[in-house]
Parts: C-alpha cells; structure tokens; sequence
C-alpha cells in the first residue's frame, strides 16, 4: 500500500511540476494590456480558470491527500521514538549484606578541616 502510494505520489509530483512550467504566467499580459487599452486584464479579470488552471489545481490536492496518507502510514509503522529506543539491560548489583558499623575506621588525625573565616559578631 505505501509502495503504491509514493509511486502516485512521485507522478503527481512530477506532472505538477510540468504542468507549472507549461502555464503562461499572469504578468506576461501585462504589457499588451497598457497599449490596448484593456485595463481590466491588468488586475486579473479571468473569469472562469484554463483548464491547466484546473488540472493543476486537482493534482495539488491529490499531491496533499498523498503527502498526509503517507506521513500517516509512516507514523503508524514506526511507532512511538520511546517503544523503538535502545536501552542497555544494566547488570544486577550484587546482594549486599547489612551494614556493619564495625568496619568503620576511625581516624583521628584527620579531623574535620577548620575554615579560616572570621567569627560572627
């Protein structure tokens, strides 16, 4: 299905591609119009699209309804960035016994460091 989908989706793109090519711009009338005396034209009376104007327009929303199905279908196979991330399996610590006070060595030549701060008043 995706396969399917960036294929029309490739086509599309390309065929808009040249179809925006082929069209004659709307400032290319613009200097006969002075001369002419058709004022009207300068600002765009157009009245009903050219059939290119329409055929563009459909392939953009065909290209739009593409882009959102496949950003859709990619989001629901790739899933969530948390479920795919790899985390290392950390090894257990090993069982500790209590804590035993006896262990404990008591130096006294290294008494706790006197700061050489004046005293508070």
């Amino acid at each position: 299905m995706t396969t399917l989908l960036v294929a029309l989706h490739i086509i599309v793109a390309l065929l808009l591609i040249v179809l925006v090519l082929i069209q004659q711009g709307q400032g290319a009338d613009m200097g006969s119009s002075f001369g002419g005396g058709g004022a009207q034209t300068l600002f765009g009376s157009r009245g009903s699209g050219s059939f290119l104007g329409k055929v563009t327009g459909g392939l953009a929303g065909v290209f739009m309804l593409t882009s959102l199905s496949l950003a859709f279908f990619t989001q629901q196979h790739a899933g969530s960035a948390v479920e795919r991330a790899v985390i290392p399996q950390q090894q257990p610590a090993p069982a500790r016994q209590g804590f035993d006070s006896s262990k404990l060595k008591s130096n006294p030549a290294k008494a706790p460091a006197q700061d050489k701060l004046p005293a508070a008043e």
